[in-house]
């Protein structure tokens, strides 16, 4: 017997608006981390302008490593996590 491997993309599902309502619920979630991620660097551009050197260094480095953190997890649920379910 063939392997079909060449269609990773295929839903094995009864409902046909299942599919649909996946996708949908995929977009909104890589909507809602962008706007996450866009709404802190817009907070943080509008509050550096009031901090202190000590302040802005200090809140810059919690919002690097807050993006670094999400791009890990993201990484590490697409490759590890999501595969084995």
């Amino acid at each position: 017997m063939k392997s079909n491997n060449d269609n990773l993309l295929y839903f094995l599902t009864t409902d046909i608006a299942e599919v649909f309502v996946t996708y949908l619920q995929l977009s909104y979630h890589v909507a809602n981390q962008i706007t996450i991620i866009f709404v802190a660097c817009q907070v943080f551009t509008f509050l550096s302008a009031g901090l202190h050197m000590f302040e802005h260094a200090y809140f810059k480095t919690i919002i690097v490593i807050a993006i670094i953190c999400w791009g890990i997890f993201i990484f590490a649920f697409n490759n590890f996590i999501f595969p084995a379910s």
